[in-house]
């Protein structure tokens, strides 16, 4: 949802609430009424779209990103007990097959990463009956195989969410076109029915009629979550609207933005595995307006 449609839409809140407010008035119109109820209608479906616009990539990042975390420290950790039987063994070809610090293995890009983690699986299960005294079992290996089979069903997601918000966007755009019909077409022609006796009722709805432009700035929270005791920023952190489908991840900087695209006040809540879950609530969120909201997790 583009900064206009937002305005649009904190229009039609606007109007609504008020249309809603005065029910004995709007009844002595019932075409005025029937049109309010259907814009209604609308209204909620723009309000689903646009969750599932946001939704359509924030929430595959953030399962792809945990996984990935997930994915690259296990990986690294057989690696690991494996580089050590190697330099036990005296196998340096070994040794530099499974080379790959966790650092490494995040920037891997993902098509890489995959057989990547494979060869290592491949070295360590070639090893298992040695690599007991190191950490090593079956099951880990099992459970190894798992996440990574876990990750590569997760590749493809991104792309497909990207066509997942296109027509999540192309409906907004049709729902937009029925909403401001509705508005200009029919109700500012029966609203005038009001006027001669509903004067204040009118000029009202007239002042809620106008659409206040946002910002080119879409309406959005962003901020940095950082390590309590450290201060160094906290990647990978879950960051979700309470109640509501937005939500966002942050980066290797523990920076995040999540697009709310109705304005109001909000919970945000922050998870991630190796810290105490957060929640801060009463977040103002005005339209076409970034509140900035940076916050500490403390670690478990």
């Amino acid at each position: 949802m583009n900064a206009r449609q937002e305005s649009k839409l904190s229009m039609y809140n606007a109007v609504l609430t008020h249309i809603e407010a005065n029910p004995a008035i709007t009844a002595t119109v019932p075409a005025f009424a029937t049109v309010a109820t259907a814009l209604r209608t609308v209204y909620n479906n723009i309000i689903t779209a646009a969750q599932k616009e946001a939704q359509a990539t924030a929430g595959i990042t953030m399962d792809k990103a945990g996984t990935k975390t997930a994915l690259c420290e296990e990986a690294a950790n057989i690696a690991a007990a494996v580089f050590a039987f190697a330099m036990d063994a005296n196998n340096h070809e070994l040794k530099e097959q499974v080379n790959y610090p966790v650092s490494k293995l995040q920037q891997t890009k993902d098509e890489l990463l995959v057989p990547l983690c494979n060869n290592i699986h491949a070295k360590a299960t070639a090893n298992i009956a040695a690599l007991a005294s190191f950490g090593i079992t079956a099951g880990r290996l099992t459970a190894f195989q798992t996440t990574i089979d876990n990750y590569a069903a997760l590749i493809p997601g991104p792309r497909n969410a990207v066509a997942n918000r296109a027509a999540a966007r192309a409906t907004l755009t049709t729902l937009f076109k029925q909403a401001d019909e509705m508005i200009k077409l029919q109700m500012d022609k029966l609203a005038l029915q009001f006027k001669p006796v509903n004067s204040a009722f009118y000029s009202a709805f007239k002042t809620n009629r106008s659409i206040i432009d946002a910002t080119s700035t879409s309406t959005m929270v962003k901020g940095k979550v950082v390590d309590m005791l450290t201060n160094l920023p906290v990647p990978s952190v879950a960051v979700q609207v309470v109640g509501q489908a937005y939500a966002a991840t942050t980066n290797a900087n523990g920076e995040y933005e999540v697009k709310i695209p109705v304005p109001g006040v909000y919970n945000l809540s922050y998870s991630n595995n190796g810290y105490n879950n957060k929640t801060e609530n009463n977040i103002n969120v005005s339209l076409g307006q970034v509140t900035t909201r940076n916050t500490q997790m403390a670690p478990l």
